[in-house]
């Protein structure tokens, strides 16, 4: 398991280098053009072109149970196609004779493409960590748990207005530290645009 998940952020993070330097080599203007240090050309207009904000809910299944998680996301695209950002959820786990709540936060890189006039896919991989805390009332007692978090995910970008963005994702989300919390989500989110 080790092994794919340092297969899938290597080869993730190859195709996005791939990306940066294809996508940056952009005619200067006089407005656009800046030099760094040594004298070279960067062009402003090819960093930060746009940035989206989005409000989401994941359903995750997982040993301690269905949960359902709320959350946010803020990306800011450093080329046309490559994001940074964060994230973050909160939200109950378990059922009813095991309850809890989780929060999470992390880091995130992805990639998307267009594949037909309004639709993209987009992928990439989330990092950071979080924490539980979960009563299991069948042993009666409270199970605190947390650590890091990885979240490789998959999925489909529907435009729905100017600005406005809809997307349905899957992810697998892997916390090697705890037992309770790994499991495959169906995330749905909403995207706001921000020039």
């Amino acid at each position: 398991m080790k092994n794919l998940i340092i297969l899938l952020i290597s080869v993730f993070f190859s195709v996005q280098v791939l990306a940066q330097t294809d996508s940056q080599e952009v005619a200067p203007t006089d407005e656009t053009s800046k030099t760094n240090l040594s004298g070279e050309y960067i062009y402003a207009s090819s960093y930060f072109k746009k940035s989206k904000t989005g409000v989401a809910l994941k359903y995750l299944n997982t040993a301690a149970g269905p949960s359902l998680f709320y959350g946010w996301r803020f990306v800011i695209y450093n080329t046309e196609k490559f994001f940074v950002g964060g994230t973050g959820f909160a939200g109950q786990l378990g059922t009813v004779g095991s309850v809890g709540t989780y929060t999470y936060g992390g880091m995130l890189a992805g990639y998307d493409f267009t594949i037909f006039d309004d639709i993209y896919v987009e992928w990439g991989l989330a990092a950071g960590g979080g924490g539980a805390k979960m009563y299991d009332s069948t042993a009666t007692n409270t199970v605190q748990s947390g650590g890091a978090v990885v979240e490789p995910w998959f999925g489909f970008n529907h435009k729905v207005g100017e600005k406005t963005d809809f997307n349905y994702a899957f992810s697998y989300f892997l916390t090697p530290n705890d037992k309770y919390l790994t499991g495959v989500s169906f995330n749905l989110r909403i995207d706001f645009i921000i020039d």
